[in-house]
């Protein structure tokens, strides 16, 4: 995990998947842990968490995979009232973990799967990366952020996968490319060896 401070004394924490993984797994409830998944899988801002339901769920045009409407998204052109729609990739195991969560709770289409307002949901971060940092000794678990979800999962798929940045974009709701510039942080040493291996020089 790597950490860096910033001038007003907050921090940006880098992490890797399985660093990130700890997360959700330390939520103390189904709730939680789907506000986590929704901001680490899913790239969601976490004002965006409070909106998502069941109705935001649909699938894709080939049948086979999930996306998740962002109807409010954040919009920094001052273009759109109410902010800006766009659609996100939704893994298939959030996918079911929503939907499991719709059903042991009879959700109606248009009832949220977060009940609560951001600050409780910024909590909850906080209380899974307390739990995280006791059980694996890493105390940079408490520096973590729900902002942190969202850098990991960009860096995930920018740096990790080499997914196209205009794509990432569009998934995550940046405007430009100087948006996600910063989450194009240095490659793992893993990704170095993996892609340098490959390489005859």
């Amino acid at each position: 995990m790597r950490t860096e401070r910033n001038k007003d004394g907050t921090w940006n924490v880098w992490m890797s998947r399985d660093e990130y993984h700890e997360l959700p797994r330390s939520a103390s409830s189904f709730q939680r842990e789907i506000a986590i998944r929704l901001m680490g899988d899913c790239g969601l801002r976490v004002a965006e968490t409070l909106d998502v339901a069941p109705e935001h769920v649909t699938r894709t045009k080939d049948g086979r995979h999930h996306q998740l409407e962002v109807v409010s998204g954040k919009d920094t052109t001052g273009e759109y009232e109410g902010g800006k729609y766009r659609e996100t990739w939704l893994p298939r195991d959030v996918e079911v973990l929503l939907a499991r969560y719709e059903q042991e709770n009879d959700l109606a289409p248009g009832d949220p799967f977060i009940d609560v307002k951001k600050r409780q949901v910024q909590n909850w971060v906080g209380d899974a990366a307390d739990v995280a940092a006791e059980e694996t000794g890493d105390d940079d678990y408490r520096k973590v952020s729900t902002h942190d979800l969202r850098r990991c999962w960009a860096n995930h798929l920018l740096v990790e996968e080499n997914v196209s940045p205009r794509i990432v974009m569009a998934l995550g709701g940046w405007s430009s490319y100087d948006a996600i510039e910063p989450y194009l942080a240095a490659p793992t040493e893993e990704n170095i060896i993996e892609s340098m291996s490959q390489v005859s020089l």
